[in-house]
């Protein structure tokens, strides 16, 4: 009777019991010998990720008001020395009218030394000024075609177009080992738009993934392609979850280093047909997949 009596495996006390909803790091087995300080550190001691280094030559497009790049200028991620380019799509006149307080922001990027164009689509050949060097990371937090279109199908494939025109114009910048790093919200629609396979068809594929922290980047927030409004009120955008992608060459390498051996794949399963049956979407694999490594 004392064997049986043995044989019952005593519960872990309650605090002891592993957070399966932290993806900050990926846990090896849980022994019943672990400590309480081995437990409870992994979230007690959880870093948001930075996906760049300090001297990582950067690009910035789809800046918006500019208060990205800004929080790169006044906060410990960039090193002193490091330049970094940014770029909107926007004329300079069409930034500071639909985001007044970005003329300040305009004007200390400049005064710092650091690279700044308008008038650039990243559906389109980059300027020569932005061609000129490589790139480290090319980054684009939350892209969107904007508008105010409640059609979800347009959308949804208006977007995906965006996406992968940006990848294939952005993929002989990047530097050896270099990344695009792109930002979206999580859910519907932004899961819709499927940008594992967009990123695929182009010859990228998904290094990892994480939640963005907002709050890394001091005065940072993500702005409506269609500007400030009043007498709308705060826009509660910033409230939602969201999820950093950061992708890189299939096969490694770079314009300056390595090899580009594989080709850009031929998109998955274009509807040469007309409008695909689910949202007019490119691509209509799902990205259920997202919470890869954090």
């Amino acid at each position: 009777m004392k064997n049986k009596k043995h044989d019952k495996r005593r519960k872990p006390p309650t605090p002891l019991k592993p957070h399966h909803g932290s993806k900050v790091s990926k846990p090896g087995k849980h022994h019943h010998g672990a400590s309480k300080t081995k437990a409870a550190n992994p979230n007690q001691n959880a870093k948001p990720i930075v996906p760049f280094s300090p001297t990582s030559t950067l690009l910035l497009v789809g800046e918006g008001d500019f208060s990205f790049t800004n929080s790169l200028l006044t906060t410990p991620h960039i090193s002193p020395a490091t330049i970094l380019t940014t770029s909107t799509n926007e004329s300079e006149q069409s930034t500071t009218e639909k985001y007044p307080h970005s003329a300040e922001t305009i004007q200390s990027v400049r005064d710092n030394g650091h690279r700044l164009f308008f008038n650039v689509d990243v559906t389109k050949k980059y300027p020569k000024g932005i061609k000129s060097k490589l790139y480290d990371a090319i980054i684009f937090n939350f892209p969107h075609v904007g508008g105010l279109s409640t059609h979800v199908d347009r959308q949804i494939r208006a977007n995906q177009e965006l996406l992968l025109a940006f990848m294939k114009n952005s993929i002989p910048l990047l530097a050896a080992e270099g990344t695009v790093v792109i930002t979206l919200f999580e859910g519907v629609p932004y899961s819709q738009w499927n940008l594992r396979d967009l990123a695929k068809s182009c010859g990228l594929e998904c290094l990892s993934s994480f939640k963005f922290d907002g709050g890394m980047y001091a005065g940072y927030k993500h702005m409506r392609t269609i500007g400030a409004r009043d007498r709308e009120g705060d826009w509660k955008g910033e409230e939602r979850g969201a999820r950093t992608y950061i992708f890189g060459i299939i096969g490694g390498g770079g314009r300056d280093g390595g090899s580009t051996s594989k080709s850009p794949k031929k998109p998955a399963k274009k509807n040469k047909e007309g409008p695909a049956k689910k949202g007019k979407a490119i691509y209509q694999s799902s990205d259920e997949d997202d919470e890869d490594d954090e």
